[in-house]
């Protein structure tokens, strides 16, 4: 049987850190007399699966590459010292924050390898199980019995190899002088202590840590060891990687140089009470009617598109959803929402699916699977998808997007009453965010 490990390993910045923080650490360690339980140096890596054994590779590198095709950028953060005891050895690494796309893609992972070979299962790790993994890159492993030399390790590890020693050795006298000007004379807030990197490749490593294969994340591409190792190969990456991060705005214009698209949800026209319900601080009903369609009208053009995410109108002797679509502007395609079951004259659909730049967006009303209202197609759809959802229904109860869910609440309320376009959306940098409450709110990213 053959064993194997998964990883993926720190690149650029990061990789340069790493091995910094390396030889100091190695250093420091022999001026204290620690002995080490390996002598060689890790690669800078972080651990996905395993160790683990099986009898097909090729089925392993299958479910990765099948795994892979969900995800493009996935986020995370490193910096920080953090330290465990095993009964064998101390173990001091680099900590690693990961976001929640990283933490679904390793557990993703791995109970698909469970599902896949039986060996493995077997023969593979007991955290490998966990839903909750301790993500991390390991610098070194020492003796157990050397605990006090290694707590003094631990304390020169934190003091003397942070992220901000690093970045101060490699500045010049210049860089120095204006990084002591920030901090005392303009009390400039400390930047994030940490590297903000995604995951490119997943890494397959066989017997004595040898490359079998890469999954480029970017690339949607197995990756053979030749290949992983080029430097060809590696430019591709970066390069496609870059035109992710730039390519919102360029993507939208190009896909839609000839009409915009946006969305909105729940106008919920004619409702009185929707305005004490949601706190919409409009003087009556007609002025909040009013608002909505001038709103609408001065964003979106003749030839837009607009996705209309469900509950058009409602409340007693509330006129017809196609009555209000007739004042619209675009072209509309309009998701049923929980009020519009009785409407007529308008085509509704159950959900729509939107697929550019990377991006998978499922469009819905609901974004809740087991709210009993939801057809069979819905549920399954919501239990299923992997990508970002933009939805209606929650009104201001949740926040205009949630990196966490990976959803993005379109209603009337959080986003001005106005509808928000693709394009804005795509450049904001999605899979950064953790949360951003209203339209007009700054976001919090990972």
């Amino acid at each position: 049987m053959a064993h194997f490990l998964i990883e993926f390993r720190l690149q650029g910045f990061a990789k340069k850190y790493a091995k910094w923080v390396n030889a100091r650490i190695y250093r420091k360690a022999r001026q204290l007399g620690l002995r080490r339980v390996k002598e060689r140096r890790f690669v800078s890596h972080i651990t996905l699966f395993g160790p683990a054994k099986t009898d097909n590779l090729r089925s392993v590198m299958a479910e990765i590459g099948r795994i892979g095709r969900k995800y493009t950028l996935v986020p995370f953060k490193i910096g920080g010292f953090d330290k465990f005891q095993n009964p064998d050895a101390y173990w001091l690494y680099l900590d690693v924050e990961p976001s929640p796309d990283l933490e679904r893609l390793r557990y993703e992972l791995a109970q698909s390898l469970f599902g896949s070979v039986r060996a493995i299962r077997n023969t593979c790790q007991s955290y490998d199980h966990n839903s909750k993994y301790k993500f991390h890159s390991a610098v070194i492993k020492c003796n157990p019995r050397d605990r006090a030399k290694f707590e003094k390790l631990f304390e020169y590890a934190e003091t003397k190899c942070n992220l901000e020693s690093f970045k101060q050795r490699k500045a010049s006298a210049l860089g120095k002088l204006f990084n002591i000007i920030r901090k005392y004379v303009f009390r400039v807030k400390e930047e994030d202590p940490r590297i903000s990197l995604n995951l490119l490749r997943i890494t397959v490593l066989g017997r004595g840590s040898r490359i079998q294969a890469e999954y480029d994340l970017v690339l949607k591409k197995m990756l053979s060891r030749r290949e992983a190792l080029s430097k060809y190969w590696w430019r591709k990456t970066i390069e496609t990687f870059r035109n992710l991060l730039n390519a919102p705005s360029r993507t939208a214009s190009r896909q839609f140089s000839n009409q915009s698209v946006y969305l909105i949800g729940d106008t919920h026209f004619d409702h009185k009470n929707i305005m004490k319900y949601c706190d919409r601080r409009f003087p009556s009903v007609a002025k909040m009617n009013d608002v909505i369609i001038n709103n609408w009208n001065s964003t979106v053009g003749d030839n837009g598109t607009v996705y209309f995410l469900g509950d058009w109108t409602f409340g007693r002797g509330h006129k017809p959803a196609s009555y209000w679509k007739r004042q619209l502007k675009g072209n509309i395609i309009s998701i049923r929402g929980s009020h519009d079951q009785g409407e007529s004259g308008i085509q509704f659909q159950d959900f729509e699916e939107l697929h550019i730049d990377g991006y998978d967006f499922l469009l819905i009303h609901n974004p809740n699977p087991n709210d009993r209202h939801q057809t069979r197609e819905q549920k399954q759809k919501l239990e299923n998808w992997r990508g970002w959802v933009i939805h209606g229904h929650v009104h201001n109860k949740a926040p205009f997007i949630n990196g966490a869910k990976k959803r993005i609440n379109v209603s009337a309320e959080v986003i001005n009453y106005k509808p928000v376009s693709l394009k804005y959306l795509l450049s904001l940098g999605l899979d950064s965010i953790k949360r951003m409450r209203t339209i007009d709110s700054q976001p919090e990213r990972w």
